[in-house]
C-alpha cells in the first residue's frame, strides 16, 4: 500500500485499499486467514515533513476461544492514527508497514466466543456451555 507523497496535500485525501494479508506480511499470523481480504480506509493530510493519517482497518479474525476452545470468526474494525515522516527524495511511502504494525500490536490472543463463556471443566473436560459437569467441580 504505497502512498505517492505528492498526492497528499494539506487539505487531505481519502484512499481506500483492499489487500491480501500477504501483501502486508500478516498472512503467517495465527489470527488471519490468507484468503480473507483486509480493507483499509485512510484519511491522510500533509503537515510539513509528515503525513498524518486516520485509518480504519477491517479484517476477518480467526481464532479459538480462550475458555472453551470453540472456533471463533469475527469481523474486526480497528481505528489507528499514523504519522509518516517524509525525507528528502521520498516519492512514495509504505502505508502497509504501518497497518501491519498496528494490527499486530492491537491483536489480543485472548479471544472469547462470548462474554459469558463458562469454559471447560479442568477436571472432567466438559464444555460447561453445552453440558453438565460430570465431576460437579466445574459447576460451582
Amino acid at each position: 500500500m504505497k502512498i505517492r507523497v505528492r498526492d497528499v496535500v494539506s487539505g487531505g485525501i481519502r484512499l481506500e485499499y483492499v489487500v491480501k494479508p500477504d501483501e502486508i506480511n500478516v498472512a503467517g499470523e495465527d489470527f488471519i486467514e490468507p484468503e480473507n481480504p483486509i480493507k483499509v480506509v485512510a484519511d491522510l493530510q500533509r503537515a510539513g515533513d509528515f503525513i498524518l493519517g486516520k485509518l480504519a482497518v477491517t479484517f476477518i479474525c480467526e481464532n479459538y476461544c480462550a475458555r472453551c476452545l470453540e472456533h471463533v470468526t469475527r469481523e474486526n474494525t480497528s481505528h489507528y492514527e499514523v504519522e509518516l515522516e517524509i525525507h528528502d527524495g521520498d516519492e512514495w511511502l509504505d502505508l502497509g508497514a504501518k497497518v501491519r504494525e498496528e494490527m499486530l500490536v492491537e491483536y489480543l490472543p485472548r479471544t472469547l466466543c462470548r462474554e459469558d463463556c463458562k469454559g471447560i471443566c479442568p477436571d472432567c473436560g466438559a464444555d460447561l456451555n453445552t453440558e453438565q459437569c460430570e465431576c460437579n467441580k466445574g459447576s460451582k
